[in-house]
């Protein structure tokens, strides 16, 4: 799909392009961290709590990587709002619900 011209001739495919890197960035850390905590907090049940939080310490960073990577690959933004936005409210709701039982 071509991107859509503005009233000078010139392509406007900068504001998809500024919104997807500040979603991959934002949005992939905020749905790793969350994510990492809510595997944490499960992890910690069959291994000692620090060795579980190390654990999901190192493993973030795939997390985050294949959210960053995915986020690029991604055609629809529409799509990335969505799962980027409620995974990770999701997860930090997950999490919050377990810690308080």
């Amino acid at each position: 799909m071509p991107a859509p011209i503005d009233k000078t001739g010139r392509a406007r495919h900068w504001a998809p392009v500024g919104q997807r890197v500040a979603l991959a960035v934002v949005g992939g850390y905020g749905l790793s961290a969350a994510a990492a905590a809510l595997l944490a907090l499960a992890l910690s049940q069959v291994l000692p709590r620090s060795e579980a939080v190390m654990a999901m310490a190192m493993g973030v960073f795939l997390i985050y990587l294949f959210v960053l990577l995915w986020a690029f690959a991604e055609q629809c933004l529409r799509r990335l709002w969505i799962v980027l936005g409620g995974g990770a409210a999701a997860a930090q709701g997950v999490v919050i619900w377990l810690e308080r039982t």
